[in-house]
């Protein structure tokens, strides 16, 4: 599996476009790869092989995989993905998480332990970087999703090319490949004459991003080819409007002590309010989790209209919201 005339793919071409333009990845890093062994995560590791060596890159790779055992089949991908590193002369890294015992939703909680194995992993190597292969039709996924469940400005921008791994960490994960698609993954892999895993879950439509991946999405490409680009070009654009709005908040969070002023709170613009209140919330003790639109937005409409008397919202045990007619306050037992 060494070098070959597809060095210089679209695919392997728009990923190196991806590391230096919108992850900022510069030569002589070490990256950990996340692997699962299916297509994205396949075409991601054999395109990073390619660009490793080059003069420009000079790149230490470093195969992770995260085993859930969450599915029959998923030793066989583990093995697979230990054999592709092994073929391609890489060092290679597995963590194995027990999610047996989790209550609650199971995808979430798998998300999250996947996220701290790549963080144990990349540690281990040394890695700046943990790579996912994230990709253009993933990010319309997230997108429509977002959508039906109502998401704010900051959650309709979905997944950023690079963000800070963990909290506390200096290591950052990036996502390369968002500016292709799955169709082009697969085109790359065949031009190589690789393989790779199918996970089966993947097209369990009880799941609703298998849902919208099955029915949704090929009509969307039947109306519009490149929606996902499309997708991908909007979540980039509204990635800066929430950087604004998040800015704007952290300067009206600056002037207040333990109660805003109704009459100030009124004059903001709508979606600052909400991000204040949110921010204002999460720092009392209220799980991030549970502040959506279905929550914050009546708060917002109590404090924007022109209603008197003494209004409560009660938001979490021993925490509640204060609204008078001339000020609003958090509280907390």
């Amino acid at each position: 599996m060494g070098q070959t005339r597809t060095s210089t793919h679209f695919f392997t071409k728009t990923v190196a476009q991806g590391l230096r333009r919108k992850c900022g990845v510069g030569p002589c890093q070490r990256l950990l790869v996340a692997v699962s062994g299916g297509v994205d995560s396949v075409a991601l590791l054999r395109s990073l092989h390619q660009l490793a060596p080059r003069r420009r890159w000079k790149l230490e790779l470093c195969v992770g995989h995260v085993q859930h055992h969450l599915r029959d089949d998923a030793e066989t991908d583990a093995a697979f993905v230990e054999q592709l590193a092994n073929d391609l002369d890489l060092p290679h890294l597995r963590v194995d998480v027990d999610l047996s015992t989790h209550t609650g939703n199971l995808e979430s909680a798998a998300r999250r332990a996947r996220y701290r194995a790549l963080g144990e992993m990349a540690t281990v190597f040394g890695a700046t970087h943990v790579v996912t292969a994230h990709q253009a039709d993933d990010q319309l996924e997230t997108m429509l999703m977002r959508l039906l469940r109502g998401a704010s400005v900051r959650g309709m921008s979905a997944m950023a090319w690079r963000r800070t791994l963990q909290s506390g960490s200096n290591i950052q994960l990036i996502r390369p490949m968002l500016s292709v698609d799955r169709a082009t993954a697969k085109q790359f892999l065949d031009s190589l004459g690789q393989t790779w895993r199918e996970d089966r879950t993947n097209a369990d439509t009880t799941r609703l991003r298998a849902q919208l991946r099955e029915q949704v999405l090929p009509t969307l490409r039947a109306v519009q080819s490149d929606v996902s680009d499309r997708a991908v070009k909007l979540a980039d654009h509204l990635r800066d409007v929430a950087q604004l709005v998040e800015e704007a908040v952290e300067a009206a969070a600056e002037k207040i002590d333990s109660t805003i002023n109704r009459a100030e709170a009124r004059e903001m613009p709508r979606v600052v309010l909400f991000g204040l209140l949110r921010k204002l919330l999460i720092e009392t003790g209220v799980p991030a989790d549970r502040l959506g639109g279905r929550i914050i937005n009546p708060i917002v409409r109590a404090i924007r209209d022109h209603t008197g008397g003494h209004r409560t919202f009660e938001l979490s045990k021993g925490i509640h919201m204060e609204i008078t007619r001339e000020s609003v306050t958090i509280e907390s037992s």
